[in-house]
């Protein structure tokens, strides 16, 4: 915690730490400049600074977050700024991005799963953002429950851009945008329950999108068809409420 207080780039002041991880901390902060609230991740590194591969990995964060900020969709979060810290090039960079008051679809799930319709609303966000990213040339690798935010007025959000795979872990053979579908795959399954994934109508499409052989999955125009036909259906009846606060996964 001994970087609360921190100014960042000459702008960015370090509030509190909302999220920590193998991947890296998450800091609540304040764009002085333009006074507004913004989310500051500084990812985590593996090794000697003075490793090859430590530099590699710094290298490749600053060219992925900067590339992360060319992903134009409204549940895609806003990156707004990638800053050099005073450890030079070869160290991490800190990601500023859009600070989105809400918590994240792990802490819904923790009251219990979500029904089709609503995980299906949910997922053709997660879809919409990750085909935004896929045209740019960026696979996300890390679609899961902790980096997808549930916002006010039923914004779905999803973060976590250039922090899928563990620090300095060279990409794996066919890890493309295939891999995000499997991974979305996995999110609808976790977010629906075990026993919706099975007689639910996401069902059929969680199997297919979880088949080892990739040609067998369904393209990303299909998934979003069959994800826009679950939303149509009409929701189940629920008290449950959801708690706003505000989160950002490491």
């Amino acid at each position: 915690m001994t970087d609360r207080g921190r100014l960042v780039g000459g702008r960015y002041r370090l509030l509190r730490r909302v999220g920590s991880g193998a991947a890296g901390a998450v800091w609540h902060g304040l764009d002085e400049a333009e006074d507004r609230e913004v989310a500051v991740r500084r990812p985590r590194l593996p090794g000697d600074p003075a490793d090859d591969g430590h530099r590699r990995a710094a290298h490749r964060l600053h060219h992925e977050a900067r590339a992360a900020a060319r992903v134009d969709h409204p549940a895609a979060v806003r990156v707004h700024d990638v800053v050099v810290a005073e450890d030079g090039p070869d160290g991490p960079p800190w990601i500023v991005m859009e600070w989105v008051p809400g918590e994240s679809l792990d802490e819904t799930l923790r009251r219990g799963p979500l029904g089709s319709p609503e995980a299906a609303r949910v997922g053709l966000a997660v879809l919409g953002a990750l085909r935004a990213a896929h045209r740019v040339g960026i696979v996300h690798r890390a679609v899961r429950p902790a980096n997808v935010l549930l916002g006010p007025h039923g914004r779905v959000v999803l973060t976590g851009f250039g922090a899928g795979r563990p620090p300095g872990q060279e990409p794996l053979r066919g890890a493309g945008p295939a891999a995000d579908l499997r991974s979305l795959g996995v999110l609808l399954r976790t977010a629906v329950g075990d026993a919706e994934a099975t007689t639910g109508p996401l069902g059929p499409l969680t199997d297919r999108l979880l088949v080892p052989d990739t040609a067998a999955r369904p393209d990303a125009g299909e998934v979003a068809r069959l994800l826009e036909a679950a939303v149509a259906d009409p929701p189940p009846v629920s008290g449950r409420k959801r708690v706003i606060r505000s989160n950002h996964s490491a």
